[in-house]
């Protein structure tokens, strides 16, 4: 958005948003609450069962202009890379309701590994060098944190090892072999970048270390 179109200077009390500016601002806020991507974590997932539970809740075939349609992504991660295939769903967007959203998450719940949800389109890799070694890891921002108050704390983000750097193959292949606390790392949203790459750095030195 434009500052010229979307902002006015008022003399009784300085800068303001347009009308439009407003309505525009709160589509955008809306869009945000009917998309989001669902991520399957763990070591060893159910994929067979998986592939059918996305078959039968999740179309492609975007509906008629409907009131309660979401738009979901769908993502896996399994810690045993024999058993993960990549982006195996991510890059398709699925079009359903919100009762068939519940049935679909109600449905993943029944099965081995952590169903949360993730903010749609936020998705990306975060690299590091240790002793001129590349090392680089899938980053998604996560929306289920359960906190002290009702509500869940807004925002996450959750990092794994991908095989984005070739040099991550001297790791990504123990990854199921790992204590779960070291399969994958969570991050505070307002972590500085020095001090992203300072607990990712740690995190990977300690999965080198680990004896498997």
């Amino acid at each position: 958005m434009s500052k010229s179109k979307c902002i006015h200077y008022n003399p009784r009390y300085g800068w303001d948003l347009n009308d439009d500016a407003h309505l525009e601002m709160w589509l955008f806020a809306k869009a945000q609450r009917r998309q989001v991507t669902i991520l399957s974590y763990g070591c060893d997932l159910d994929h067979h069962t998986i592939k059918k539970i996305v078959r039968h809740y999740l179309t492609t075939e975007k509906p008629d202009a409907a009131e309660d349609t979401l738009e979901i992504r769908y993502d896996t991660y399994d810690a045993n890379s024999n058993l993960h295939t990549e982006n195996q769903y991510y890059f398709e967007t699925y079009f359903i309701s919100e009762n068939t959203l519940a049935a679909f998450v109600q449905a993943l719940h029944r099965l081995p590994g952590t169903h949360i949800r993730c903010e749609f389109n936020v998705r990306g890799h975060f690299e590091v060098n240790l002793n001129g070694v590349e090392f680089s890891t899938r980053v998604l921002k996560a929306l289920d944190f359960p906190s002290m108050y009702k509500e869940d704390l807004i925002g996450r983000y959750l990092l794994f090892i991908d095989t984005e750097s070739p040099d991550n193959e001297m790791i990504r292949h123990k990854i199921h072999l790992l204590p779960k606390e070291l399969q994958s790392l969570s991050l505070p949203l307002d972590s500085s970048l020095l001090q992203r790459e300072r607990l990712v750095k740690d995190w990977i030195t300690a999965i080198l270390r680990y004896e498997v």
